[in-house]
């Protein structure tokens, strides 16, 4: 049963009944403040904050996300799970046609930028901010999906991590904040409600501040402590990262204030906490609180690098010998994405980056294993020598340790002008390389608070390359095999995956029959009538390009063929093929059943070339 029935959409008011009463559900201006609470006693004080794990608080009113219990009727998370699809088929029972149905629906909507998809037993969406997944969980069901919310514990089992891993406090964070009184007046407790009040204000420049609430007082020192909450992760993040590195601060009628420390908020759990209904479970799948046997370390059977030469040396960069500016971060854990690696990276060189690419398999959606980052300063390079590389990926079932060398391609320009016109921009948008706003770019524009947002990529400005790059990632994939003979045989496939196979065969046949009837030289007498019918058609069958609908100038020529084909007697083609509509219907290459879609029957995608697993989802070029 779905979660988003029965909800009480009432919530606190804001500091001081200055802002409106909001939903939980909206995800927008949620803020909550009780000073005589504070006042009235141990009892009714709100919890001052003590480390992770070591208590466990009082049940009170939800507030902030982790105070829903996953069984409250309105219980909303960043997590989504995949119930049923619109056919009326069970999750769980076909990897590649439910992911590429999640997958479609990511490609048409702005919610879908910062969420990543994950497949076990069904799939799983993981969502940046709180209103995106609720907005999503809308969409998808008004699609005909059967969606329901699901918790970080739950998405660290599907994605094989330790679950002490989950954050549950993930968004939210502890403020505190000093009082210089000018005009010698006595300092007042009663200040927390009107310092709230424009702390959430200043703050909200980084994102939505879903709620805020004072959680202590310290009169001999004259400092407030904030515990507050964003939609947006990513926002919390870079509001602990900014606010540490320039502050924040503040004047009023009453008292100057300014921000003296920011960090992610950690604790106490609530009586609800998945870690205390949840026995814990370590990344290789194992109860921890058992015996466990030793574990070898693998990492000391490690060689040393085969690529000496792009060594990222630190003393190299200090004394500037060696100027690249892109490295290569290798051995990263499959199921790490994106978002995490973010995070990672702001943790300890937020601000010096503004390219990264971590490239993704579009078949099983996990990484390949490295990624691509370009600094825009040094330090953010020798921040991760430093803290990355040479350790272990904790949290993930992975041995793997982090290597760092420098990467071909040099530069954030050299990066964008080789993506721009790449295939992988036409694909789900967590498999795309992103650019950020550098922290030195942000001042320069006089917009500091922006460094770490993400920076629209630049549009194609080549379509015959694009053209080019989507014809070879539909025919080539993402590896090519070792030792095949004929390179235009090879090229030819829909797949480097599918040789062998049913498929494979079905498509051999396909091309064939194409090439004996000489239906590759169609396309050349298309009348302006027909084009626009193969455009819209190539727009429903295969998605749009950034500059919208793909002019019937770039759509590959096998895909105006197939067309063609399967509308035998079209008007404005001259030129007909001598074979009957029967004939064509009747063929493998026109058969719908294996054409551009996914089929339930035999749980493949469509073996028309280029279309399928192993043709768009597996090139990047």
């Amino acid at each position: 049963m779905s979660h988003s029935q029965g909800i009480d959409l009432s919530s606190p008011i804001s500091f001081g009944g200055q802002h409106p009463a909001s939903s939980p559900y909206t995800g927008t201006d949620f803020t909550a403040y009780s000073p005589e609470q504070v006042r009235a006693g141990p009892s009714a004080a709100a919890p001052k904050a003590a480390p992770l794990g070591l208590a466990i608080a009082a049940p009170g009113p939800p507030i902030f996300l982790n105070d829903f219990s996953i069984h409250d009727a309105g219980y909303i998370s960043r997590y989504l799970q995949v119930i049923a699809l619109p056919d009326g088929s069970t999750a769980g029972s076909d990897q590649e046609y439910e992911t590429h149905a999640v997958t479609q629906e990511m490609k048409k909507y702005a919610v879908y930028v910062e969420a990543v998809p994950v497949y076990n037993h069904g799939v799983h969406v993981r969502f940046d901010d709180i209103s995106h997944a609720t907005e999503s969980k809308q969409q998808l069901e008004q699609t005909g999906f059967t969606v329901d919310y699901s918790d970080g514990h739950t998405f660290c089992i599907v994605k094989c991590q330790d679950t002490a891993a989950n954050n549950e406090f993930e968004g939210q964070i502890r403020v505190v904040a000093k009082l210089r009184i000018d005009d010698g007046s006595t300092f007042k407790p009663d200040y927390a409600a009107s310092l709230g009040n424009f702390i959430e204000r200043d703050i909200g420049v980084f994102g939505v501040v879903r709620a805020c609430i004072h959680v202590d007082t310290d009169e001999s020192s004259k400092t407030f402590v904030f515990r507050m909450e964003f939609n947006s992760i990513d926002a919390a993040n870079r509001a602990v990262a900014s606010t540490l590195k320039d502050g924040l601060y503040g004047q009023c009628p009453e008292f100057t204030w300014s921000i003296i420390d920011a960090r992610a908020w950690n604790g106490p759990m609530t009586s609800n906490s998945p870690h205390a209904r949840h026995p814990r479970i370590d990344d290789q799948g194992r109860l921890v609180q058992f015996r466990l046997l030793p574990q070898p370390n693998l990492n000391l059977l490690r060689g040393a690098q085969h690529d000496q030469h792009n060594r990222v040396r630190r003393e190299r960069i200090i004394d500037g010998t060696d100027v690249r500016t892109t490295i290569m971060l290798r051995n990263i854990p499959n199921k790490l994405d994106w978002m995490n690696l973010k995070t990672l990276l702001d943790k300890y060189c937020f601000g010096t980056y503004d390219f990264l690419y971590l490239r993704i398999d579009f078949r099983t959606g996990c990484n390949v294993g490295y990624a691509f980052i370009n600094f825009n300063d040094v330090n953010g390079m020798i921040s991760i020598i430093d803290n990355l590389e040479h350790r272990n990926w904790n949290g993930y079932r992975s041995s793997k340790a982090a290597e760092v060398s420098y990467a071909t391609i040099q530069g954030k320009e050299a990066l964008t002008t080789k993506f721009r016109n790449s295939s992988v921009m036409q694909e789900t948008p967590f498999c795309r390389p992103r650019t950020f706003m550098a922290y030195s770019d942000a001042v320069a524009n006089g917009t500091p608070r922006l460094a770490g947002t993400e920076v629209s990529f630049p549009i194609p400005d080549n379509l015959l390359k694009l053209q080019r790059s989507i014809e070879s990632a539909r025919s080539m994939g993402l590896y090519p095999p070792h030792g095949v003979n004929g390179l235009n045989d090879h090229r030819n496939r829909a797949s480097a995956y599918d040789r062998g196979t049913p498929r494979d065969i079905m498509e051999s046949t396909a091309m064939g029959y194409s090439q004996s009837n000489n239906l590759y030289g169609i396309a050349g007498s298309v009348g302006d009538p027909v084009k626009r019918l193969i455009e819209q058609w190539y727009v429903e069958a295969h998605g749009q390009c950034q500059l919208g609908v793909i002019p019937f100038a770039y759509i590959p020529t096998v895909y105006i063929n197939q067309y063609l084909a399967t509308h035998n007697g079209a008007p404005g083609v001259i030129g007909q093929p001598s074979h009957s509509a029967r004939s064509v219907r009747t063929s493998v290459f026109a058969n719908p059943a294996v054409m551009t879609t996914p089929s339930r029957a035999s749980g493949r995608f469509s073996m028309a070339p280029g279309t399928g697993v192993g043709g768009p989802g597996l090139s990047h070029y």
